[in-house]
């Protein structure tokens, strides 16, 4: 039996991978954020060598890319500028790899070296930002430690790292007709992807994760026999509409919004000074400076 995938087949297989190793990650498996990576990269760096051969299928092997490399020396102008040159002059790149039957291929910084310089003839503007290579670089040296030696890394920053990655390379297959990565992700990974591919519900996802990692973090914290003491409130947040405000040590009201970083709400409970009851701070009354928070019950005992 053989298997045989061409390129493109080849990277949408590691992007569903990666994507699937990345749900079971978010669902306790943290080692599975290292298969994330490896996969994503993988993806990524055949995603950019489809780009090469959007320009010529020969650009992506060494013995061609390395003509260009020297044209661009020869003449003093970038990457993109030598192959055109030389394809205008009707360079045969095929005829270096003639006989050759599985020529070494160019990595992800001699793509990017190229693609860098592609830019939109009517603003000017490139597509390739210079974001986007740094996300790559930075993911390239994860994944190098760990295919080579050991690695270290943040959990939520590599989370955040792998969204804006899925979002540029759904942006640089489409704007350069390389496929639509929306329509190649598979069934059973489609809501991570879409997720991942709207930069504000990644980020509201981001934000529900930080509180599950508070929450779970103070508790573990604790013996279980102090557990029921612990004051572990959720509120509302009036800045960004979500119910993402959790407590927080280092806020000068005790809490924050892990979306926005709000830490102001009408909903924080305050304790009364007179009754030293526990009420939502918007519900209190001002009296003196001596009785600055007064809740419903003191304010008007007849009522209750």
């Amino acid at each position: 039996m053989k298997i045989k995938l061409d390129i493109k087949s080849n990277a949408i297989d590691s992007f569903n991978e990666a994507l699937s190793k990345l749900e079971s990650a978010q669902n306790g498996d943290v080692k599975a954020y290292k298969f994330t990576i490896l996969h994503l990269s993988h993806a990524i760096e055949l995603v950019l060598k489809m780009y090469l051969q959007s320009l010529d299928e020969n650009l992506v092997f060494s013995k061609c890319y390395r003509k260009v490399k020297q044209r661009s020396s020869e003449k003093k102008i970038d990457l993109l500028a030598a192959y055109h040159e030389l394809a205008k002059d009707g360079f045969d790149f095929e005829a270096i790899v003639a006989g050759h039957d599985n020529p070494f291929t160019v990595n992800v910084t001699d793509v990017l070296a190229i693609a860098k310089h592609e830019t939109c003839s009517i603003t000017g503007s490139h597509f390739v930002d210079q974001d986007f290579i740094d996300d790559i670089d930075w993911m390239k040296g994860i994944r190098n430690a760990i295919e080579h030696f050991q690695f270290e890394f943040t959990v939520k920053e590599v989370r955040m790292c792998i969204g804006r990655l899925v979002r540029g390379l759904d942006e640089f297959s489409d704007v350069f007709s390389l496929f639509n990565l929306e329509k190649e992700v598979g069934k059973h990974c489609y809501d991570t992807f879409k997720v991942l591919a709207d930069e504000y519900e990644h980020s509201l996802a981001e934000a529900h994760v930080d509180m599950r990692e508070a929450k779970e973090a103070l508790f573990s914290a604790t013996r279980p026999k102090h557990q029921m003491f612990i004051e572990w409130n959720e509120y509302y947040c009036e800045e960004c509409n979500n119910e993402t405000i959790i407590p927080d040590t280092e806020s000068p009201t005790g809490y924050k919004c892990t979306f926005c970083g709000n830490e102001e709400s009408g909903q924080i409970e305050v304790d009364c000074d007179v009754c030293g009851m526990p009420w939502a701070n918007e519900e209190m009354s001002y009296w003196d400076e001596n009785l600055v928070n007064v809740c419903p019950r003191c304010e008007n005992p007849e009522a209750w």
